[in-house]
């Protein structure tokens, strides 16, 4: 039922008040979906969808396309639906109306003006035929964590995801796999137990099973080479890693430019505040710069490990990466034999660089002015 202008909630009333509230409450629940990668409901599919492809954003029918090619492959055969199929597929009205609830209400991943200013004017059936537009380059998605910080060798891990359109079912491939095993906490490497270390070695098992789509990437400092204060150096660690790990996705041949990047990173909520956008401001400008602008920034978001499976992965490799460069001669434990674990499926010691052709595990050192 469509609202009547003359009973909508005045600004500033108690209704409005509650109104603008629900907004907020609703807008922060999706962005939080998105960047844990939690796609239960239409609408948090719809917004992954145009978080990760802006030509979504343009056009319904780009839209509505890639909400059915990404979450409902299994009805589409050759770019083809058949006719019993149509059942299982939401509605492209549906799509819209949840497309112009994101944009119109929660203001977010919003049409370019030229678009915006046809759908303010005309009827929807017109516009949607004249603003079609064509599919923009595909996303890479990096999730990253840090480890170390307190020791001479800060790490940053992260595990990269060739192809956003399937990043979600990594994601709830991994969901699923904790909750047949009777997993409920979260996975992290300084937790890991000698009861705790099978269970991991089978969390990175299964997330193997895509190792088409889903590479680790690390980078590591040694802190006694660079200047600056604690939170500076790990945020230009993380620069490193998103332009040194595009760069070796090119040079293996795992991806093809133009490419987008989405970046989430552990939440760090006091120095991600203040140093986050201009970590996106950088990033923006030396991505178009060294890449030719055929690299850009797509998001770049925070989220709680705790609910996200890829970041949870991130841990348990950066900590790998850590327990290994870190070694100073203590005993050999539990840890050591999940780091070992790792170094296994690399095929190469973490303590030396590797910038290797077509390998998905990516160890870069970095020593003086190597974060510059």
């Amino acid at each position: 039922m469509q609202e009547n202008p003359e009973q909508r909630p005045e600004i500033g009333s108690p209704q409005g008040e509650l109104k603008a509230d629900r907004i907020a409450h609703e807008r922060e629940a999706l962005i939080h979906g998105i960047a844990v990668r939690a796609t239960g409901d239409l609408r948090a599919k719809v917004g992954y969808i145009l978080n990760h492809f802006p030509d979504a954003r343009n056009s319904d029918v780009t839209l509505a396309r890639r909400v059915w090619e990404t979450f409902y492959p299994e009805y589409i055969d050759s770019d083809r639906v058949r006719l019993e199929d149509m059942y299982h597929l939401p509605r492209q009205t549906t799509i819209t109306r949840t497309r112009a609830k994101i944009q119109n209400e929660y203001k977010l991943f919003r049409p370019n003006e030229e678009v915006a200013s046809f759908r303010r004017t005309l009827r929807k059936d017109t516009a949607e035929a004249v603003v079609a537009d064509r599919p923009g380059p595909p996303v890479i998605a990096v999730h990253a964590d840090e480890s170390g910080k307190s020791q001479r060798y800060l790490v940053v891990g992260s595990v990269w995801i060739v192809d956003v359109g399937k990043e979600w079912r990594v994601a709830e491939a991994l969901r699923e796999w904790k909750a047949a095993n009777g997993i409920k906490g979260e996975l992290k490497f300084a937790d890991l137990s000698k009861d705790k270390l099978p269970r991991a070695m089978g969390y990175v098992k299964k997330a193997m099973e895509q190792s088409d789509m889903v590479g680790f990437k690390a980078c590591v400092l040694d802190t006694h080479t660079v200047k600056g204060s604690p939170e500076d150096v790990l945020f230009r660690l993380y620069y490193e890693l998103a332009l040194s790990g595009m760069e070796h996705e090119v040079a293996a041949g795992r991806v093809l430019l133009p490419r987008w990047l989405s970046f989430v990173k552990d939440a760090d909520d006091g120095p991600d505040a203040l140093r986050l956008p201009d970590f996106e401001r950088r990033l923006t400008a030396r991505c178009r710069e060294y890449f030719r602008d055929a690299v850009r920034v797509d998001s770049i978001m925070t989220a709680n490990s705790n609910e996200s499976p890829l970041l949870q992965l991130a841990d348990l490799f950066s900590g790998s990466v850590s327990r290994v460069v870190n070694k100073a001669g203590e005993s050999t434990n539990h840890k050591d034999e999940f780091a070992g674990f790792f170094q296994a499926l690399a095929g190469f010691d973490f303590t030396t660089e590797h910038r290797g052709g077509g390998d998905f595990i990516y160890v870069h050192h970095l020593g003086v002015g190597g974060t510059g």
